[in-house]
């Protein structure tokens, strides 16, 4: 007996891809601090907690929802999870510059930016196939 092909777009694997962006962060935060520092060390954690927090956010708003039915409420979690990732980042970086003395500001955003770029290339590095097969 043949087994029925599924149709349709498959989710994205999110948590794998939130694993490999968590694994990246635990080791450019030891590389600053081991290059670096203690201070280093510390601000890129947060750097990269400002970055995958939010997004950890995103992903759970936007991919709750699949099907053709679910269109407009898809289109709406899109909306809110970016909306939410906004203002948690502008929060989280507030809380930084206020909480968080002293600060390496190179190490937080180069750490940020670092994790953007790897945010980018972790569907390449953890393939992206989502479609069932």
């Amino acid at each position: 007996m043949t087994k029925a092909a599924s149709s349709g777009i498959g989710r994205p694997p999110i948590t794998r891809w939130l694993a490999i962006e968590s694994v990246v962060l635990v080791f450019v935060s030891l590389a600053f601090f081991f290059l670096r520092g203690q201070v280093s060390g510390y601000s890129a954690l947060v750097g990269g907690l400002i970055f995958l927090l939010p997004h950890g956010y995103f992903a759970l708003k936007a991919f709750r929802y699949s099907g053709a039915r679910s269109a407009r409420k898809i289109i709406s979690s899109f909306y809110q999870g970016e909306a939410g990732k906004l203002i948690l980042c502008a929060i989280l970086f507030t809380m930084a510059f206020k909480w968080i003395q002293p600060l390496d500001v190179a190490a937080l955003f180069l750490t940020f930016a670092i994790m953007l770029v790897t945010n980018w290339l972790t569907p390449l590095l953890a393939g992206s196939n989502t479609q069932q097969s």
